[in-house]
């Protein structure tokens, strides 16, 4: 099996080198062969994705299924609070005796997704049982057992940052990697702003993203307007929608309106200002560490044209890289695929913390 390319010292961005070129490239040359979404696995997947939204839709139930159904030792339950005291649960699995890591990852969900739910629980089992390095899974604000009011990006990268610091603190590690989707990996991006604004460094470790957005306006407008008939968002709008009635009590139907008197609560003009805020492109300057975009044509949820604005965006940073496929839709890489989406996991994390990686397809 082909190994990732060299790497510089971990985590380092590599400007100017090409290096990053080269993995991107890498990745792209990686054989796909994902199935048609009629395969049993597919189904299977959306089902099992469809019964963790509606179970942790709501705070209460989200926090009774945790207790039923908790992540097996060494993980244990945690909760800290992020600088503006949001209190963010999680699921933190330890530094392994006798080996222990300079780098953990931490996981985080998308929108309406959990720490709990199936696939991403499977996922944080596999990498800190085969990885061998500190895992933390959390609920973005809003959701599962997190407190706090969602803000479509903006907030949520003090739960990211929280997350890291607080990986750190517990496990020693002095890289944090992040593997996030969807609005979590919006707040990754604005994430890795907050990590230069500061001086932390602390997110070298590289963040690999799956089908985020990176302009929220237009991604909140997206999904916020019903679309026409035979629209590639029309099959999952009337989902959306229910969901997004049930986690607000039946108070609202659309996005935006939720968000704009979100934006009022955090005492801001509207919600054009809160997009100001939770935009990742206007950020883009900021980010030094590496960093890495997947989306699919074929994303009915946040259109493709998010990859390509981040392309212009970045255009030279080499340290930022998107990778497009025709595949995928929304987040269904793994099930799609499972060999390559590892793949391209094991080979980014990697090459980034100079280290050979197992794919975890399959186990």
């Amino acid at each position: 099996m082909e190994e990732p390319p060299a790497a510089p010292e971990p985590g380092a961005a590599a400007a100017g080198d090409g290096k990053w070129e080269a993995l991107r490239r890498l990745l792209e040359s990686i054989p796909q062969h994902p199935v048609t979404f009629s395969h049993p696995r597919t189904w299977m997947f959306r089902a099992r994705r469809m019964a963790d939204f509606v179970g942790h839709v709501r705070h209460s139930s989200s926090q009774v299924l945790a207790r039923l159904n908790p992540y097996p030792k060494p993980f244990r339950h945690v909760h800290y609070r992020t600088e503006d005291g949001v209190q963010i649960a999680g699921w933190l699995g330890p530094q392994h005796e006798g080996a222990a890591s300079p780098w953990g990852l931490l996981l985080v969900p998308g929108m309406f997704a959990t720490k709990d739910d199936t696939a991403h629980k499977r996922r944080a089992i596999l990498i800190h049982r085969h990885w061998k390095i500190p895992v933390l899974a959390i609920d973005m604000r809003a959701f599962g057992e997190s407190t706090g009011i969602g803000t479509a990006g903006w907030k949520e990268a003090f739960d990211v940052m929280g997350g890291a610091k607080f990986l750190a603190e517990q496990t020693g590690v002095t890289r944090v990697a992040v593997l996030a989707e969807s609005m979590a990996g919006a707040a990754a991006l604005n994430a890795l702003a907050l990590d230069a604004e500061t001086r932390t460094d602390l997110l070298s470790g590289g963040v690999l993203c799956y089908s985020a957005f990176v302009d929220a306006k237009d991604a909140v407008g997206y999904i916020s307007a019903k679309p026409p008939k035979g629209h590639p968002f029309a099959s999952s709008f009337a989902g959306f929608r229910r969901l997004l009635m049930a986690k607000s009590m039946g108070q609202y139907e659309r996005f935006d309106d939720l968000l704009d008197d979100v934006a009022k609560v955090n005492g801001l003009s509207g919600i054009d200002e809160m997009f100001d805020l939770a935009n990742p492109k206007w950020k883009v300057p900021l980010i030094k560490q590496p960093t890495l975009l997947v989306h699919a044509t074929n994303d009915p949820v946040v259109p493709v044209r998010h990859a390509h604005r981040m392309e212009r965006y970045a255009d030279g940073k080499p340290n930022i890289q998107v990778l497009i496929t025709t595949w995928g839709e929304h987040t269904q890489f793994e099930p799609l695929d499972p060999h390559w989406y590892w793949e391209v996991n094991r080979r980014f994390f990697g090459a980034v913390n100079n280290v050979d990686l197992e794919n975890l397809a399959g186990k």
